[in-house]
């Protein structure tokens, strides 16, 4: 049986399919709110739960991108059409490997403030490697889970919270995180994604430029984990992909950003399902827009 059959999934709307990937920690009912706007574009969104998150148990050793893509790639491999894939923060760097491993499982991809691998100052990253996944049983949260998930679904009730999907998914992460296993996969899947090379046979950068799925972008103006800097450096490496600018979002949890987000996404997806012609810019560099906040002032 392939791996494929042990990701738990979430589905929402009809259509086209749309298979979307969480950010770190979190897991499928983040989508909530995305697939709606998704759903009102005829698409239908197949939210996973990513292997050691949610209700996916995780595989043997290190949860690298590619081992977190696997079974995403054999899910789209097993539809009836090349799917659409969406990922956020580390769902977003999981999408990209999912691409750059198969690209012919997959019609497009959109991803949101992607991970991405450190061009410059790596050796400060280098503390990870005494990232012990183990050492997550070692603190007996386990015995706090009662008062956890009380506080949760205390701060869930927030009007700031309550809006946004991704947010709420975010709060539950007070009582995942008694779970030992759960705790083991953050600090893998956190380990390998700060150790992952940049350049080399196997860096990231270096096999990104030669991606040929049609790709699109969203980033965050205010986003102090994975700096909106990035951008240019990805504009360099991929010219033609598409680039939403969201100056009214930081990184995940957005609270009620969330309605920006996921009117942002349908359009970049209403923009990639157009064909290949850019959004804005000319001579073929790559097209940035500014997304507008929808959040009444």
């Amino acid at each position: 049986m392939s791996r494929a059959a042990h990701l738990h999934t979430r589905e929402w709307g009809r259509g086209a399919t749309v298979i979307a990937l969480h950010p770190l920690a979190l897991e499928s009912s983040a989508f909530e709110g995305i697939a709606a706007a998704l759903d009102e574009r005829g698409m239908r969104t197949l939210a996973v739960d990513l292997p050691g998150f949610g209700q996916t148990p995780a595989p043997p050793g290190p949860l690298t991108p590619a081992v977190l893509a696997e079974p995403v790639i054999a899910l789209a491999r097993g539809l009836d059409a090349p799917a659409r894939i969406l990922g956020i923060s580390l769902g977003g760097r999981v999408a990209l490997e999912a691409v750059l491993l198969a690209p012919e499982a997959f019609r497009s991809a959109i991803v949101i403030s992607p991970y991405l691998p450190w061009k410059r100052m790596r050796w400060m990253l280098g503390s990870a490697r005494h990232l012990d996944p183990r050492l997550a049983e070692r603190f007996p949260l386990e015995r706090a889970w009662p008062l956890l998930k009380w506080l949760a679904d205390r701060v869930e009730r927030l009007p700031y919270v309550r809006d946004d999907p991704i947010t709420r998914a975010g709060v539950r992460m007070l009582y995942y995180a008694s779970c030992p296993a759960t705790r083991a996969s953050i600090l893998s899947a956190a380990r390998e994604l700060a150790l992952e090379p940049a350049f080399g046979p196997r860096g990231f950068w270096t096999r990104l430029a030669a991606l040929r799925v049609p790709m699109a972008f969203v980033w965050g103006e205010q986003d102090r984990l994975v700096s909106y800097r990035f951008a240019r450096h990805v504009a360099s490496a991929l010219p033609g992909a598409r680039h939403a600018v969201l100056r009214c979002c930081g990184h995940a949890p957005y609270g009620v950003h969330g309605r920006c987000l996921a009117d942002a996404v349908g359009g970049v997806l209403d923009s990639l399902e157009a064909g290949p012609a850019v959004f804005e810019g000319s001579r073929g560099r790559a097209a940035f827009v500014h997304a507008p906040c929808v959040v009444p002032r």
